[in-house]
């Protein structure tokens, strides 16, 4: 029996909780992942899964075991990690995991110079707002907004970006009309067409923060989407107003739109900025791959992004 391999099917059976997806993954058929699992079981002479047509579940012996096992296995695809890969000629699979619309705004450029930069790095670009969990997603570099609080992990700020209160022109100008000023109420404000974005499964609220504390704002949704093409789809034709981290909108957009209700201090997130930072596992630094991307990303945005990346 092939042990370490029967080892590393049984851990990601765990964390995806599939022998069908461990074998897409591997490239294997589903009855290979689950015969050397069995033939890890007749070894160890205790069961590590239970199995039923529709369903996979661990033991609790086989959950005390993936806790023994995860680290060693860890541990040792660093070492072979750091044995194959070389600070002259970079090569391998770099998976890099962002939001989509931060992706479309900031990061395709960059993505173009590092591939010019490092020919020999395969970048696997997974787009989504899913947080990444390092150590199950496979993913190396992780690109996210917001503080991080796991010890493990490495966040190096990119960008403080504030956020917008934005309007297509001709809306800015009928809602200013209606109201009869630009310096809006929340009642006012209220009252005005949403765009919203969707995070997950909940929409993200809007936020305005007072002396003491950041109260909710009651919204009018005409557009909810976790797409950020879609929302500033809907905002370039008048749509709604809608709130955004100030990177968000390309050039072009901008000069059809117009920042409104600028005296109230405005956010989904409630803070008045948020960071955008690069997260990687501590203990991976010193892999030539992760050492090169880290640092050249963080070079690039520091040059390119002057007036957005935090000093």
């Amino acid at each position: 029996m092939d042990k370490l391999r029967a080892l590393r099917y049984f851990k990601r059976v765990v964390e995806l909780n599939s022998f069908s997806a461990v074998a897409e993954e591997c490239s294997v058929p589903a009855s290979s992942v689950s015969r050397r699992i069995r033939d890890l079981e007749a070894s160890l002479g205790i069961e590590l899964v239970k199995r039923t047509t529709r369903h996979v579940s661990i033991t609790d012996l086989g959950q005390l075991y993936y806790q023994h096992i995860n680290e060693i296995l860890s541990r040792l695809n660093y070492a072979d990690e750091l044995l194959s890969q070389s600070m002259d000629n970079p090569s391998g699979t770099l998976k890099i995991s962002a939001p989509p619309g931060l992706a479309q705004a900031l990061l395709v450029p960059l993505f173009r110079h590092f591939r010019q930069q490092f020919p020999n790095i395969l970048l696997d670009l997974d787009y989504t707002n899913k947080y990444a969990l390092f150590g199950q997603d496979s993913v190396d570099l992780a690109i996210r907004g917001g503080p991080i609080d796991d010890a493990r992990l490495i966040a190096r700020p990119l960008i403080r970006s504030g956020f917008t209160l934005w309007a297509h022109t001709q809306l800015a100008n009928e809602l200013n009309t209606q109201f009869g000023s630009a310096y809006w109420s929340l009642d006012q404000l209220s009252q005005c067409p949403a765009i919203m974005f969707r995070n997950k499964a909940a929409i993200v609220p809007w936020w305005v923060q007072t002396e003491d504390d950041w109260l909710p704002v009651s919204t009018q949704p005409v557009l909810i989407s976790n797409d950020s093409a879609t929302l500033l789809d809907a905002l370039a034709h008048g749509e709604g107003l809608l709130l955004a981290p100030d990177w968000l909108l390309p050039a072009h957009l901008k000069k059809q739109v117009t920042p409104v209700a600028r005296h109230l201090s405005l956010s989904p997130a409630k803070t008045p900025q948020v960071e955008i930072n690069l997260v990687y596992q501590h203990a991976k630094y010193q892999l030539p791959n992760i050492k090169l991307s880290v640092d050249f990303i963080c070079d690039y945005m520091r040059t390119h992004m002057a007036d957005m990346v935090k000093s």
